[in-house]
């Protein structure tokens, strides 16, 4: 029998996933000082979504559904675009990354994974605008997934701990995410 990592090792590069480690979610410390910087607001989604701070629960929550999966995947996938002229090519890249980890998610558990739980780079994309900024629930609860940094995590030095490119590059866009697994 394959273990979750071959699995999703296996499955990673046929969704066009580029960067798929094993990850123990241990390595996965929300830290007060990332949370800090979503408080900021300039990414305009502070409040505003329902998978990011402060909407998306309190450090000590985010502890505690990590401390639920044993293992895991960390997962990085990049599309070549002018990141500071195509702001919409840049949205787009953002949900066909989620929809990725959705469907890894999906793959794992077809093969007897569970749980699983992916993690993706940035704000959840699905809906635009999110129904939380309206008061209303989210329409999609199924499939709307957190983001690293939503739960506090330093992705920047998480990459960096791996030895992986954690710059910003005008030419491409990058993101980076996980997919836990409790076996």
């Amino acid at each position: 029998m394959s273990t979750a990592i071959e699995i999703a090792s296996r499955h990673a590069p046929r969704l066009g996933i580029q960067i798929c480690h094993e990850l123990d979610p241990r390595r996965l410390e929300p830290e007060e000082r990332i949370r800090d910087l979503c408080a900021e607001d300039r990414c305009d989604c502070y409040g505003k979504h329902h998978l990011c701070p402060p909407l998306v629960g309190t450090l000590e929550q985010a502890r505690e559904q990590l401390a639920g999966f044993r293992s895991g995947v960390l997962l990085q996938w990049s599309r070549a675009l002018d990141v500071r002229q195509d702001r919409p090519g840049v949205e787009r890249s953002k949900v066909d990354f989620h929809l990725l980890v959705l469907e890894l998610e999906g793959a794992l558990a077809d093969e007897g994974v569970a749980p699983v739980w992916g993690l993706i780079g940035g704000s959840c994309g699905l809906c635009t605008p999110c129904a939380a900024a309206v008061g209303e629930p989210c329409p999609e609860p199924d499939r709307a997934r957190p983001s690293l940094e939503a739960l506090g995590i330093d992705v920047m030095a998480l990459l960096a701990g791996f030895g992986l490119d954690n710059r910003f590059h005008t030419d491409r866009i990058t993101w980076t995410g996980c997919v836990l697994f409790g076996q």
